[in-house]
């Protein structure tokens, strides 16, 4: 999967949050908001695929955290993205 072109992430009133670039009527009520976290990743696999997989595998060199805890944490990121139509096959 990837990110979908076109969306970026901004900093407003200090949190980083996703923009659609360029849509008209916006529904602005579903707001997606990034932490330190989400934001690294963010900026790790845009422009590239990945897997949950992918993910996990980073989480656990930049943290240093357990391989079933990566897995769940990429899952949820993934899910996040996916519920924001962020992410495509």
């Amino acid at each position: 999967m990837r990110i979908k072109k076109g969306l970026r992430i901004r900093s407003v009133a200090g949190e980083d949050v996703l923009i659609m670039q360029g849509h008209v009527g916006v529904d602005m009520t579903k707001v997606a908001s990034f932490n330190n976290a989400a934001k690294w990743l963010w900026d790790e696999f845009y422009e590239k695929e990945f897997s949950v997989d992918d993910v996990a595998q980073s989480l656990i060199t930049r943290y240093n955290i357990d391989v079933a805890i990566a897995k769940a944490d990429a899952g949820k990121w993934i899910d996040q993205l996916s519920a924001c139509n962020a992410v495509e096959p």
